[in-house]
């Protein structure tokens, strides 16, 4: 029997059975589990003229469809069943998803390599990631793979899960960290441990954007990470990558992806917002940009952030500021961080929130240790405090977090990262005369040592930012 020949856009409910379309694989999903506890495994499909359809197999057929389907190769398929699918979850102007069965014919095309991937990406630059910060809205990204940690299981008591934290860069030349969770680890997060070193690049889809290290990226259940696709010259970043690698290993050395100086620089004007509006929007759970004065610290102490060395077991210090872990009993120095409870006014309303670093000296003028002695001597750390600054304006980017007393809700607030307004002006042209400094050496010579004092002058005079780091030691 004879098939017809047509496009994505052509396949319609009620359709006679003979017809046949020749799609290209974008993704092979993963077998996972439907909130009906029934296996299933998504996969993504394009025709010639760039249309995607997403394409399902259920349990009772994923044994037959275990090694058909590879990234980047063409098929044809025919006798596919059609479910329509809701405006939201629809791939471009397609109405329809697909179900394959084993009455679905599937013919493999025979192509020497894949060819050019047709349909259109778009991609979030790394500079906008903020405005999109523990937010449910999945976004897509792509990168260069330059570094990848060992694969992590997460601790017992937890539901059984693993994950990978990578470090991915592009032509921003900002390095982000990017977790692979569960099956994304298992398969593509082991792939890309193996060629590493080659600088694969990746097309990261439907990723979320996390607040933690400053600002990271996240793989969810609907994620997907496209390995070295092949794509137009446009989209490539080889020969970026090839020429910018000096400069690149020596972000990586700086360990750039935890600087909130980097990720988290001053929003533009419009994305600041009054600090009335802004309460609202963070107890929804977003991150925001708020502008007001610093009045003095209505509490503040010191505390401890630390874990064996041993053994990695959590531990508590005690009133000698020792730690002692209870599992292997062995001894250490407390690692010291600040903690004050600031608060921002701006007119409009005022906030308070807690503001934590090993670097808060730098905002208010008082060290770890110095709390430590103040607090042994029975000096008043408040007092301290309180005349080491004045009424400051500041920019804080801001997040709630949920807490409890006596079983009562309370939503509190945490600065994730704050600067002094007169010195926050001059940091962008900052950052990208160094960034110029850096692609220029990178592609011509090392530094000489009268560079690297000159630059080395120029970091110790630029004005530091103030940060905290978020509690938590898994992610969702």
């Amino acid at each position: 029997m004879s098939r017809d020949q047509y496009n994505i856009h052509d396949i319609i409910p009620n359709m006679k059975k003979n017809w046949t379309v020749l799609i290209q694989v974008l993704e092979c999903g993963h077998i996972q589990l439907s909130r009906e506890k029934k296996k299933f495994r998504r996969l993504m499909f394009a025709d010639t003229q760039g249309t995607r359809v997403a394409a399902l197999i259920w349990s009772n057929d994923l044994d037959f469809y275990e090694n058909t389907f590879e990234p980047y190769k063409r098929y044809q398929i025919s006798n596919a069943n059609l479910i329509y699918t809701e405006p939201r979850f629809q791939l471009d102007s397609y109405e329809y998803s697909w179900t394959l069965s084993k009455l679905t014919l599937i013919e493999p095309f025979q192509d020497e390599t894949p060819p050019t991937l047709t349909c259109k990406f778009t991609f979030t630059p790394f500079s906008d990631l903020y405005k999109y910060a523990d937010e449910e809205k999945d976004l897509n990204v792509r990168g260069i793979v330059i570094k990848c940690f060992p694969s992590q299981k997460m601790k017992p008591g937890q539901e059984p899960s693993s994950k990978r934290d990578v470090i991915i860069v592009n032509e921003e030349k900002k390095l982000l960290i990017l977790t692979l969770w569960n099956y994304i680890n298992e398969n593509e997060g082991n792939t890309l441990d193996q060629i590493v070193e080659t600088g694969p690049m990746i097309f990261a889809m439907r990723v979320k954007v996390t607040t933690f290290y400053g600002q990271s990226l996240s793989t969810s259940s609907s994620s997907a990470i496209l390995i070295n696709p092949p794509v137009t010259d446009d989209l490539q970043l080889k020969i970026w990558y090839t020429n910018s690698r000096t400069g690149i290993k020596e972000l990586l050395r700086k360990q750039t992806y935890k600087d909130t100086d980097i990720l988290l620089p001053p929003p533009q004007e419009r994305d600041i917002l009054p600090i009335a509006k802004a309460i609202t929007r963070m107890k929804n759970g977003k991150p925001t940009w708020i502008k007001g004065t610093l009045i003095l610290p209505r509490q503040d102490r010191s505390f401890t952030q630390t874990g064996c060395d041993n053994c990695l077991k959590p531990v508590v210090a005690d009133v000698k500021w020792i730690i002692t872990c209870s599992a292997c009993k062995k001894q250490s120095k407390v690692q010291l961080m600040s903690r004050a409870i600031i608060e921002i006014d701006d007119g409009t309303s005022s906030i308070a929130a807690s503001i934590s670093t090993p670097k808060i000296e730098k905002f208010i003028k008082l060290d770890p240790n110095e709390i430590k002695d103040a607090e042994e001597n029975e000096q008043s750390v408040q007092d301290i405090i309180a005349k080491s600054i004045g009424s400051l304006p500041l920019l804080a980017y801001v997040r709630s977090y949920q807490t409890s007393n006596q079983e009562n809700p309370i939503t509190r607030f945490v600065v994730l990262k704050a600067h002094r307004l007169p010195d926050h002006q001059n940091e962008n042209k900052q950052q990208l005369q160094l960034s110029n400094e850096d692609e220029t050496l990178s592609t011509t010579k090392p530094r000489s040592p009268k560079q690297t004092q000159k630059r080395n002058q120029t970091d110790d005079g630029k004005a530091k930012l103030t940060e905290t780091s978020t509690a938590g030691t898994s992610r969702p």
